[in-house]
C-alpha cells in the first residue's frame, strides 16, 4: 500500500515503523506543521491509509473522513490524553477518576499498573475514541530504576506499536476485501484479492478487537483506563521535605526526556532529570532532606525525607517569556555551577569516586554510567564486556575520558599469566551512542571549541579499537543493544566484529547535523560497506534497519531479541567466538583499507581537517544552525524531501542531499552578499540621514531607489524562522510551583 505518516517529528517510534513496514508499503512522511500541510500532503501523496505514529495535533476532519486515519496512542482501549505515559510512572492506577483530585491528594498506587498497552484506532472527531484496530499490552513496573518516559516509550512502547499497526493493517486489509465481496469467505492473509483502494473510513472494525490484544488475546490486566489531561512539568514538583526517594524517582522519570520535571529543589525553579534512587547507606546518614551529599559523573545526589537520596543527572533552565528559545540540557554539576548554585568548594568537598574500585557493576542502586564485567570462558578465555550507558546516547568530552580510563583498566589487566581474548562494547540498553554531546556543545561559552575537544576525544576512544587492542591481538566486538547514530556508529564500526539487535534502529550519517563526521569512519565504512556503500551510508540520511546493515556489510551480524535476552543471546555469541580452536582474525574489513598507524593518523587528518571547517569555517554554518534548532527543539520549517517524498519533484533534492552543501567558497560567497548587503543598506540609511530635506528633486529620488534596489538584489529578505518549541504545551509556566 501507499501510506502516508503525520508525524510531530520523525522519533524512534516512527523511524521503527518506517524501517519495518517500508519492507511491504511505500512509506511516505510529513510534519503536522498545520492542518493546511497535512491536507496538502495528503492530496500530493494520494494514500490508501495514514499512520500517526506520533501525533500531537489533531487529524483534520478532511483527512480523517476522505482516508482510513489511524492514530498510535501509547496507551490500552479506554485511555486517553496526551500524557498517557506521564500519568501511568507517575503512579496512577485508574483508581481516582478524578485527575484534579488525583493531583491534589497525591493518592497514587502502591505499585502502579502492572501492565500497560498501544491502541491503534481510528481518527474521528473526539480525541482517542474512535473505533479500535489492534492492541497490544506489556508487563510493566513502574519502580524500575531503568524505566524513565523515554526508555518505556523506545522499548515497550515501541514494539507494542509495531505489534498492533502490523495486526492493524492486516485487519484492515481483510476487511477491505470483505467489504469489496461480501458474501466470500474471509481471505488469509496477504490474499491476493486485496486491492488497496478498497481501504476506505467507512470500514468498520471488529468490535473484538477493543477486547483482545494482539499477543495474549485477553481483554487489558492493567486495571480501569481513563482520560486524563496534559501533565505539565509543574505539576510534577516534589517537596523534598516530605516527599519519599521513590516518590520523587517516579516523577522525575516519569517527565524524562520531555518536559523535565519543574522543580523548586534548589532555589530557583528547574528541570531536572536523572531520579535514581541511591540505595548505599554511607551518603544518606546523618544529613537533612535538600543537601547536596555527593556529586559523581557530573550528577548530583540530594538527600531525601526518608534518609536516602536522589541521583540529578541534568537540568535545564527553565524558558522566560524573554528567552527566544528552549536552554540546552546540561549535566547538573555544571548546570548549577554556572547558575552559582554550588561552587567549587561544595563541588570539591562531595565529590566522590566511581562506584567501584575495579570498575565493576555496584551492588547496590547509584549513579553509574559506565561498568566493566569480566567474564572467562573455555579454554581460560578472558572477555571484558564495557557497559556505558549514556543520557540519550551523548558521549561527551569528559564522559570520553572516563570511558578510556576504563579502557586503560580493562588494557592493564591483559598480562601473560592471563591474557585479554576480547573486548565488546556493550553500550546501553536504551542507546549505543549517538556520538557527540550536543546539547554539552550548545551551553559551551565557545561551542566550536567544545565541539573540537569533543571529537577529538571520541576519536581517541575509537583510536584504542583500531589500534591499541588490536595491537594487543585482544578482538574487538561491538553490542549494539539499543539506537545508535552519527559517530556512533562509527565507533561500533571500528570493530572487528559488529554484532546489532534486531530491533535497533541506525542512522550512520552525519549530514543531517551539518557535519562531515569523523570517528575514522572513512575507514571503517569503506572498508566494510566499499566506496559506494560508504557513500550511501553518508549520503541517505534515512533510518537504517540491521538487516539491511548487515547485507551493506555494516553489521556482522544480527540477533533477535531485547532487554536481558539480548544480552544474553550476545554473550553467548561472544563466547562461541572466543571458545573456538581457532585463532581469533581481526575483521576481514580492515583488509580493504590502510589501518597502520599511518593509515590511521592520515584518515583522522583529513577527517579532522573537514570537521575545523565545519566548526570554524564560513560552512560552519550549517551545523552551528542545525545544532541550535536540535537541542532546543525549534519547530520545523518544512518536511525534508527525502521523507516527504511526495513532493520530491524531477531532480528536486534537499540542501544536505545537494553536492554544494560541502562547499565552503559557496558560504564564503553567501557570507560576502551578506555584508556586502548590511554595508549598502548602512550606505543607504547614512545618505538619507545626509540629504537635505528641501532636495526632493526627481534625480536624488531615482538616485535613492537605485541604491535600495542594490540591496534587495543582494540580500533577499529572509523567511523569519519560528522559534516556538515542537513541545510548546509543555513549557508553558504560569503561576508558581505548588506540591502535592
Amino acid at each position: 500500500m501507499q501510506i502516508l505518516f503525520f508525524c510531530t517529528a520523525h522519533n524512534s517510534l516512527s523511524q521503527r515503523l518506517y524501517v519495518a513496514l517500508s519492507k511491504s508499503h511505500t512509506i511516505t512522511i510529513e510534519y503536522a506543521l498545520s492542518d493546511d500541510v497535512m491536507i496538502e500532503a495528503a492530496k500530493l501523496a494520494k494514500p490508501h491509509l495514514i499512520i500517526c505514529p506520533f501525533l500531537t495535533a489533531r487529524v483534520p476532519k478532511e483527512i480523517y473522513e476522505n482516508y482510513l486515519t489511524l492514530i498510535v496512542h501509547p496507551g490500552p482501549p479506554g485511555d486517553a490524553g496526551p500524557s498517557a505515559l506521564d500519568w501511568v510512572l507517575m503512579g496512577d492506577d485508574g483508581t481516582e477518576a478524578d485527575p484534579d483530585t488525583l493531583l491534589e491528594k497525591g493518592s497514587w498506587g502502591e505499585s502502579g499498573r502492572p501492565y500497560w498497552g498501544v491502541t491503534v484506532l481510528q481518527a474521528v472527531e473526539e480525541f482517542d475514541a474512535g473505533p479500535v484496530w489492534a492492541f497490544e499490552q506489556f508487563p510493566l513496573q513502574i519502580d524500575s530504576p531503568a524505566v524513565t518516559k523515554s526508555s518505556l516509550y523506545r522499548g515497550p512502547v515501541t514494539r507494542a506499536a509495531l505489534t498492533a499497526t502490523l495486526a492493524a493493517i492486516e485487519r484492515i486489509q481483510t476487511a477491505s476485501v470483505q467489504a469489496a465481496s461480501p458474501y466470500t469467505p474471509p481471505p488469509s492473509p496477504g490474499f491476493e484479492k486485496f486491492a488497496p483502494h478498497h481501504v476506505t473510513p467507512l470500514l468498520r472494525a471488529n468490535p473484538t478487537y477493543r477486547d483482545a490484544s494482539v499477543t495474549l488475546q485477553k481483554a487489558f490486566l492493567g486495571g480501569v483506563t481513563r482520560h486524563r489531561p496534559l501533565l505539565k512539568a509543574a505539576q510534577r514538583d516534589f517537596n523534598i521535605q516530605s516527599h519519599t526517594a521513590r516518590e520523587i524517582s517516579r516523577r522525575i522519570r516519569s517527565s524524562d526526556s520531555q518536559p523535565g520535571c519543574l522543580t523548586n529543589l534548589f532555589g530557583p525553579g528547574l528541570y531536572v532529570y536523572g531520579g535514581n534512587i541511591e540505595e548505599g547507606n554511607d551518603l544518606t546518614t546523618h544529613t537533612h532532606p535538600g543537601k547536596v551529599v555527593a556529586c559523581r559523573d557530573d550528577a548530583v545526589c540530594v538527600a531525601t525525607c526518608d534518609k536516602k537520596a536522589i541521583w540529578i543527572t541534568h537540568i535545564r533552565r527553565v524558558k522566560k517569556k524573554t528567552d527566544t528559545m528552549l536552554w540546552p540540557k546540561v549535566p547538573a554539576v555544571s548546570g548549577l555551577r554556572e547558575l552559582g548554585i554550588l561552587d567549587s568548594d561544595a563541588i570539591t568537598e562531595n565529590r566522590i569516586s566511581r562506584a567501584t574500585i575495579d570498575w565493576s557493576r555496584a551492588p547496590h542502586g547509584t549513579q553509574q554510567d559506565i561498568s566493566v564485567d569480566f567474564q572467562t570462558f573455555a579454554n581460560a578465555k578472558r572477555v571484558a564486556f564495557l557497559y556505558f550507558n549514556f543520557y540519550n546516547g551523548a558521549m561527551s568530552t569528559d564522559q570520553c575520558s572516563r570511558m578510556i580510563d576504563a579502557l586503560d583498566f580493562i588494557a592493564s589487566t591483559h598480562v601473560v599469566e592471563r591474557p585479554l581474548s576480547a573486548l565488546v562494547l556493550m553500550g546501553g540498553d536504551g542507546y549505543f551512542s549517538n556520538g557527540i554531546a550536543l546539547n554539552i556543545i550548545e551551553a559551551a561559552a565557545d561551542p566550536a571549541l567544545e565541539s573540537w575537544l569533543n571529537i577529538n576525544r571520541i576519536d581517541d576512544v575509537v583510536h584504542y579499537l583500531l589500534h591499541d587492542f588490536p595491537s594487543r591481538n585482544i578482538l574487538t566486538v561491538a553490542g549494539i543493544r539499543g539506537n545508535c547514530a552519527a559517530g556512533g556508529v562509527a565507533m561500533a564500526a571500528a570493530c572487528d566484529i559488529v554484532l546489532a539487535g534486531s530491533e535497533v534502529v541506525l542512522n550512520p550519517a552525519y549530514r543531517a547535523i551539518g557535519l562531515h563526521g569523523s570517528e575514522y569512519h572513512s575507514l571503517s565504512y569503506t572498508g566494510r560497506c566499499g566506496s559506494a556503500g560508504a557513500t550511501k551510508l553518508l549520503r541517505d540520511m534515512t533510518p537504517l534497519s540491521p538487516a539491511e546493515a548487515r547485507r551493506m556489510g555494516l553489521v556482522d551480524h544480527t540477533i533477535p531479541g531485547n532487554g536481558a535476552l539480548l544480552e544474553t543471546r550476545m554473550r553467548n555469541l561472544v563466547k562461541s567466538m572466543v571458545s573456538s580452536d581457532k585463532k581469533l582474525a581481526p575483521g576481514s574489513w580492515k583488509c580493504n583499507v590502510n589501518v597502520t598507524p599511518a593509515g590511521l593518523a592520515s584518515a583522522r587528518a583529513e577527517e579532522l581537517g573537514q570537521m575545523s571547517k565545519d566548526f570554524w569555517s564560513a560552512r560552519s554554518s550549517r551545523y552551528h544552525l542545525r545544532r541550535r534548532d536540535f537541542v532546543r527543539k525549534v519547530k520545523a520549517v518544512k518536511t525534508p524531501l527525502r521523507f516527504a517524498t511526495h513532493r520530491r519533484g524531477l531532480g528536486e533534492l534537499d540542501e544536505e542531499e545537494a553536492n554544494d552543501f560541502d562547499d565552503v567558497t559557496v558560504y564564503e560567497r553567501k557570507a560576502r552578499a551578506v555584508l556586502l548587503a548590511d554595508q549598502l543598506k548602512e550606505y543607504v540609511e547614512s545618505m538619507a540621514t545626509k540629504a537635505p530635506r528641501r532636495d526632493t528633486s526627481a534625480g536624488k529620488v531615482k538616485a535613492l531607489r537605485r541604491q535600495k534596489s542594490c540591496v534587495e538584489i543582494v540580500r533577499k529578505p529572509e523567511v523569519t524562522q519560528d522559534l516556538t518549541p515542537v513541545y510548546s504545551c509543555y513549557y508553558e509556566v504560569t503561576g508558581t510551583l505548588g506540591f502535592s
